[in-house]
């Protein structure tokens, strides 16, 4: 999951009544993706998320800094579950893409290197939105198609990767693909013995918002 951040952009404003009004400015913040699934949405289908639920937290309905985007499935399955920002793994506050894997086909699992304490929590971020819900999960639902997109930008990478490896294309190439195509996630991992790609999906003139800090 591509940890994201908001403090780049400068020109929001602190509250927006309703808060649907804060949908552009977050999409200019952060890119039109899913700060969840990261699957590339066009704004009419992106929410403007509340990472502590508005009806439990009011105080928050309309506060910036409780925004981020999703689409309508990681939205409706989030709803309004209960969250601790201080504890708990969101993409705007902590490295949310060391503790998960992307492995063949967009297939998401826990990094088995971490702590047993951190595993429980990287678990508790794919609960959250159900990232880990394809046809043999328990609780999927026909009218959830992300695994199907995440499946097709993997097969997509993968295809590229061995392209550029042969020299046949370019890192822009690279990198228009993974604009138009989404779950950044998906490429970093693809192309993790790539520096020069690697560099490129982490410049924030492609992908607005990244927090690049985790990447030093």
């Amino acid at each position: 999951m591509r940890p994201v951040q908001k403090s780049t952009f400068t020109t929001n404003k602190t509250s927006y009544n309703p808060y649907g009004d804060a949908k552009p400015d977050l999409i200019a913040a952060l890119g039109a993706f899913c700060s969840y699934c990261e699957r590339i949405s066009y704004a009419s289908a992106l929410d403007v998320e509340h990472v502590k639920d508005k009806s439990t937290h009011p105080s928050l309905k309309f506060n910036w800094d409780n925004f981020l985007l999703a689409c309508k499935n990681c939205n409706s399955i989030k709803g309004t579950q209960e969250v601790d920002t201080e504890v708990d793994l969101f993409p705007h506050l902590k490295n949310t893409f060391h503790p998960l894997n992307y492995g063949e086909s967009g297939f998401i699992s826990i990094n088995p290197s971490l702590p047993e304490t951190e595993k429980l929590k990287a678990q508790k971020l794919i609960d959250l939105v159900g990232l880990d819900r394809t046809p043999d999960h328990s609780k999927y639902s026909t009218k959830d198609d992300r695994w199907e997109y995440r499946k097709e930008a993997w097969e997509l990478a993968t295809k590229y990767k061995i392209s550029f490896k042969n020299g046949k294309i370019s890192v822009e190439t690279i990198i228009d693909l993974a604009k138009s195509n989404g779950f950044w996630s998906i490429w970093l991992s693809v192309f993790q013995e790539f520096p020069s790609v690697k560099s490129a999906l982490l410049e924030l003139t492609h992908f607005k918002g990244t927090n690049t800090t985790f990447f030093i």
